[in-house]
């Protein structure tokens, strides 16, 4: 089969299901930063997009009618796969059921599906209604795909690959460094690295405050999955008597802002705080907002992930957007060969295998003592994270995630 990969956003994702797609034994493009003539002049039997729905409806279809005139599905132009990024209602910016119909229709005649790597966000978007949404969790390959360019140097967009493509090389996913700062990455060797936002300004930008009411929800919702975390919302929702609520897609948006803050921001706060003080200087923390929590923080940067496998452990506290463990940031942690240690939520068990125990922490003393045992102890973190890396590359492969999610895309 034939793959196109396109799309705005974190294009590390496509980086990693080009090479699958290729060793799987397709051909496959990353047609980045933009689609040109030259890669769409074929037959193609499939597209992954990211932010499919930031493109207008009407250059969605006229780019699936072009590409339908060299072959594929009779009649039909190629399937699309969108790979959601943040919650699927978001994603379509629908705020009312005739909106959700009318999307879930659009995607029905044009043969798209949305690619959800949360559980419990994909449940929750059918059952209010759009019925194009599956789950298959994110996943990982060890390498990247490029081929040699005419003027003696490589290529990684916009050029077809397979796998009997003259020159075709496969590179260790790490060694794509992108921006480099050697200060930046130098200043983590041998600590504890968290690379994220802390108060994520866009919650409240242009929107109108949260009601009481769903405030109040939230943090009930919020509460019951700290103490069970490994329950999905939609569970944690059902459970906390807000089943028929849930079906309201204003409510629902309106209710998973409320909860981003109530769950998701507050778990980072508060294990944020208790490793600065368990730690001090010791515990690395990069990105933007923290000091809205009175934690000095390094700026908004890329270049500590260059230096994830030499921190003593790369550390999540959970997904702003999702409810699951497996989500970019962390795949990118293990892509990148760090040592990933992370709040023990939904998914860690798939995510670290017979090395939870070893590998995830129940709450703020528990993170602390966790991290105190690996800290002067670098050969059992190197065991470790060899160990915990086989493990990862095993059961989240993407050359046995993708055949299912082509499968849905193509069934």
């Amino acid at each position: 089969m034939r793959f196109l990969l396109c799309g705005q956003g974190t294009s590390e994702i496509l980086w990693s299901i080009h090479a699958a797609l290729v060793d799987l034994g397709h051909e496959s493009v990353l047609a980045l930063p933009d689609i040109s003539q030259d890669v769409i002049d074929r037959r193609i039997d499939v597209l992954f997009v990211l932010n499919l729905f930031e493109i207008p409806r009407p250059t969605v279809e006229m780019l699936r009618a072009y590409i339908a005139q060299f072959g594929g599905q009779p009649g039909k132009g190629p399937a699309i796969v969108h790979i959601c990024l943040k919650h699927p209602l978001e994603e379509i910016g629908a705020g009312t059921a005739e909106q959700i119909r009318d999307a879930d229709r659009w995607m029905a005649d044009n043969d798209v599906s949305m690619w959800c790597m949360c559980q419990g966000s994909a449940e929750q978007a059918v059952r209010l209604g759009l019925s194009r949404v599956f789950h298959e969790p994110l996943g990982v390959h060890r390498s990247i795909c490029t081929a040699p360019a005419a003027d003696g140097t490589v290529d990684l967009y916009k050029r077809w690959m397979a796998q009997d493509t003259p020159g075709l090389r496969h590179h260790p996913y790490a060694a794509m460094k992108g921006h480099s700062d050697a200060g930046a990455e130098a200043s983590v060797r041998d600590r504890f690295l968290y690379l994220g936002q802390g108060w994520p300004e866009h919650l409240e930008s242009g929107r109108a405050p949260d009601s009481p009411a769903i405030r109040r929800d939230a943090e009930t919702v919020a509460a019951a999955m700290m103490e069970r975390p490994m329950l999905h919302r939609l569970q944690a929702m059902d459970g906390c008597g807000l089943t028929d609520r849930s079906a309201d897609p204003a409510w629902t948006l309106e209710f998973n802002r409320a909860f981003t803050i109530a769950f998701a921001v507050e778990n980072r706060r508060r294990f944020a705080s208790a490793l600065r003080r368990g730690f001090g200087e010791g515990f690395s923390l990069w990105g933007n907002g923290w000091e809205r929590f009175g934690l000095d923080a390094g700026p908004v940067s890329a270049a500590p992930r260059n230096a994830y496998p030499t921190a003593a452990a790369c550390l999540d506290f959970g997904s702003l957007a999702y409810d699951t463990a497996i989500f970019p940031r962390t795949l990118e942690i293990v892509k990148r060969n760090g040592l990933l240690v992370s709040w023990r939520h939904a998914d860690t068990a798939l995510l670290f295998g017979p090395y939870e125990d070893q590998l995830t922490f129940t709450g703020e003393d528990d993170a602390v003592r966790l991290l105190s045992t690996l800290a002067g102890d670098a050969d059992r973190r190197a065991r470790l994270r060899s160990a915990y890396l086989e493990h990862c590359f095993d059961a989240l492969a993407l050359t046995a995630i993708l055949p299912r999610v082509i499968t849905r895309a193509c069934g």
